[in-house]
Formats: structure tokens, sequence, C-alpha cells
């Protein structure tokens, strides 16, 4: 009887069942090597959030990292006063806040797993131990987590994300000088996917593989799924010789083709059915048809405005 009661409580989802989530900033601070977000986001007991406030900075934003490696940005007191400004032209208070950071400042992987960990510590432990082969710095100096996706078998797949210390404590630092306080630092992509899992879901209906693109001046990351579980997950970086967008529509072109053809030969995927695709630009009208001539049978646009209300103040354009 008391194994049976053991087995049921390590088994819940304690944290759902007690209600110790904690609960999510209303206001966000999005970076990017070449835009800064930031939102102020009401929500209401039913129905959607409410976009309340918006304020985004569209230049080369140097005191961003550019890259997991990138220490340059100033001095303690330049980021702080650069913070302090963005905050004060928004017109929303600093406080408690989620920070979201670019893709390529972190090393994510997918870890698959032959077989489950007997608990989170040894999980934790065998995550460390895979990923210290893959980074040229001591694991010491790294902020790690991890997610269980799902298993395959006997085993699991996690997907890990890597982002060196120093640089969240740097923000995490200058934050708190302004009067914020960071409750949530996050990456871009996985929370993009998880915005539109929606659609994913919709579009692989048919059975087919599906796929997530975050295209920005800086990087790209693309996100397969199959059956609602991330398959493969890449970022690459693009170099600052491929700022003009044509030369960086072909190296995006080039790096797609090997990450289908990885898809089809290790992953056994076939096509893929739908691939979603948030861009900085035009590309989307610009590459539909280069990718679909890599197998992709449909391109579309993601329209993020379609998952949040706005209200007068911060209607977008």
């Amino acid at each position: 009887m008391l194994s049976q009661i053991l087995e049921r409580v390590t088994s819940a989802d304690l944290d759902r069942a007690l209600g110790l989530y904690p609960a999510v900033p209303d206001v966000a601070l999005s970076l990017e090597r070449h835009h800064a977000a930031l939102i102020h986001v009401k929500r209401p007991r039913r129905g959607r959030p409410v976009l309340e406030q918006h304020y985004i900075v569209e230049e080369n934003l140097s005191w961003v990292p550019a890259a997991i490696f990138d220490t340059n940005g100033g001095s303690a007191e330049e980021l702080e006063a650069r913070l302090r400004r963005l905050f004060e032209r928004a017109g929303i208070r600093p406080g408690k806040l989620t920070l979201i950071l670019p893709d390529n400042v972190a090393k994510i992987s997918l870890l698959s797993l032959p077989e489950r960990p007997p608990s989170r510590r040894q999980l934790d432990q065998i995550v460390r131990f895979r990923m210290r082969r893959t980074v040229p710095f001591k694991l010491d100096e790294a902020a790690i987590s991890s997610q269980v996706l799902g298993s395959e078998g006997a085993g699991l797949v996690v997907l890990v994300s890597l982002v060196r210390r120093a640089l969240v404590e740097r923000f995490e630092q200058a934050l708190e000088a302004i009067g914020a306080r960071p409750g949530l630092i996050d990456l871009v992509t996985p929370n993009l996917l998880n915005a539109c899992r929606g659609e994913l879901d919709a579009a692989a209906a048919d059975g087919s593989d599906v796929a997530l693109l975050n295209l920005t001046a800086a990087y790209f990351s693309l996100v397969i799924v199959r059956q609602g579980r991330v398959i493969f997950f890449r970022c690459k970086g693009f170099a600052a010789s491929e700022s003009d967008p044509l030369l960086r529509d072909a190296v995006l072109l080039r790096e797609m083709a090997s990450s289908l053809s990885y898809h089809q030969e290790k992953l056994g995927g076939q096509s893929i059915g739908t691939l979603l695709v948030l861009a900085v630009d035009a590309t989307v009208e610009r590459l539909g048809e280069p990718l679909r001539g890599l197998g992709v049978a449909e391109v579309r646009r993601l329209d993020p405005t379609g998952w949040i209300d706005c209200a007068p103040s911060g209607r977008l354009d």
C-alpha cells in the first residue's frame, strides 16, 4: 500500500497540483542585436492577454551580445544608463520583468538519453556531463536549464539551454540598479515555439512534420516538430560580412538545405508540411519559392498579433 502511495506522489506534477508555478511578470524586455522591445501586458481573468504598452528600438545595439563568447558592451554604468533610458522612453516603470535574450548567446541542444535516470538529480548530473564536452569553458561558468521533452522507448529526449553566467549576471545587476527585478530570464525561440504551438499542431493534423523558422538580422533558429515533439533545434549566427539581406538569404538557403537533409537522412523525415516563419523583413516573400524547392510544402508568415489583444495605447502598426 505504501509503495503504491509513494508511486502516485512521485509521479504526480506537484507544482501544478499545488499551484506553485511562479507568476510570469507583466513587463518583458526582449533584446536582440538590432532591436529591443519593451512591453507591458495586462492579464484579465478571462480572455487573452492585452498589450497595454510597447516601445521598440530598431538600431544596432552594440551593448547586446552578438554570440555566446561576446563580452563587449561597455561598462556596467553605461549598460545601466542605456536600460534606464529605454524604460524612460517607453514610459514603463521598472519593476518585476521577464528578460528575453537572443538565441545566439546560448548553446541550445537536444540530448537523447538511452534510459530514464532514476531521479532529477541524476538527470542533471548526466546533462552536465554531456554538455561539458560541447563548450570550451568551465561548466561552472554557465547557467544551465533543461526540460524533458518526451520519451523514446526506455530513453528520454532533453532540451538543454546553456548561457554564460557572467552574461546573465551582468544584465541582472544592471536591471536591479535601475529598480527592475528580473524574475524570469529566457530565450526567444523556445517562447516563440510555445506561443505558436496551436498553429503548429493544426498544420501537423495530416501527420506531417512541421517547422518554425525565427529569422533575425544576426542569426536564425530552426525548430522541427513531429507529432507535437521537438526533434530538431538549430541556431546559426550570421557573420558580420553577411549583413546584406540578399547575402543573408543565400546563407540561410544553404544552411536550410543542410538542415533539411539531416532531417531526412538522420531523423527519418520526408518533407516539411508547413514552415512558419517570423522574419525581420520581406524575406518570406523572397524565399518562399526557394524554400519550397528544398522540399517544404507550405511557407507561411507567422503573425504574432493573433495571440494577443491590444489596448488603444498598445496598438500595433
